[in-house]
């Protein structure tokens, strides 16, 4: 893959909500043209603003046009929200990117159409912006890691996908080490990651992602409602301890599945 084969995809983004509004904007300042990139959202005039404000109207298109004319569909809806936006019927080939936790490849592969299907669990918005996100991705394909790697994200091909659901954890730990230390609470983490030796090193990564003020809109950024992050940041302030915060973002994820 190089630059010229990349950017001759129309890339369509399902999903304006914070990841889907990061990805739009990172991928303009990446040189994706405006012609070649359009966005849908749910249709609230809250998202409308933020678009308007982030000067990406000219994007806006509904998901069949996106369907019928782009070469990549990138999928940030929530996954409460998959299965409300119906049947795809694309061609087998279509690259498809999921951004969401839960949905698994044979549930896009139906919904969708495509055989061709990538799913990517990234930190919230905020590190795809700042070109820091940590994510883990299956399965590994060259376009991909061309795209992944073009927005500065931190990529861990992953072995299998049972394994995305650790990384679905993973994804709020910036959040998480926002509001508790990592290094008191390292022992937990190491209890988390006996199924997942890979999740140590990621969380020492995530703990450089955390914020150091306006933490509460940090945290926030992470969070959709029902969603992971949320199960376990409710947990924390329940007073759970951190080990078993994340297990209740594992169940979550499975909820979600």
């Amino acid at each position: 893959m190089n630059n010229d084969d990349f950017f001759k995809n129309k890339i369509g983004i399902i999903g304006a909500g914070n990841i889907g509004q990061a990805l739009a904007l990172k991928l303009k300042e990446k040189k994706v043209t405006s012609d070649n990139l359009l966005v849908s959202y749910n249709g609230s005039i809250f998202t409308f603003s933020n678009l308007y404000d982030k000067d990406l109207v000219d994007n806006i298109a509904d998901n069949s046009r996106i369907v019928d004319e782009c070469d990549i569909i990138i999928l940030s809806v929530t996954p409460q929200q998959f299965s409300q936006i119906g049947q795809f019927n694309l061609n087998d080939d279509t690259l498809v990117i999921s951004f969401m936790a839960g949905i698994t490849i044979n549930e896009l592969q139906k919904q969708t159409g495509s055989s061709n299907i990538i799913r990517i669990i990234p930190t919230g918005p905020d590190t795809i912006c700042d070109e820091t996100a940590i994510a883990g991705a299956y399965p590994q394909q060259d376009i991909t890691d061309y795209i992944f790697d073009l927005l500065g994200f931190d990529v861990y091909n992953v072995k299998n996908e049972d394994e995305l659901k650790y990384m679905s954890v993973a994804g709020c730990l910036p959040a998480v080490f926002t509001k508790v230390d990592l290094d008191t609470n390292l022992d937990d983490i190491k209890k988390f990651a006996v199924d997942f030796p890979d999740f140590i090193e990621i969380a020492k990564k995530a703990d450089k992602l955390k914020a150091t003020e306006n933490k509460d809109e940090f945290i926030k950024s992470f969070m959709t409602k029902g969603g992971i992050t949320e199960a376990i940041i409710n947990s924390l302030d329940d007073g759970d301890s951190l080990y078993d915060a994340l297990v209740a973002g594992l169940k979550r994820n499975d909820e979600l599945s």
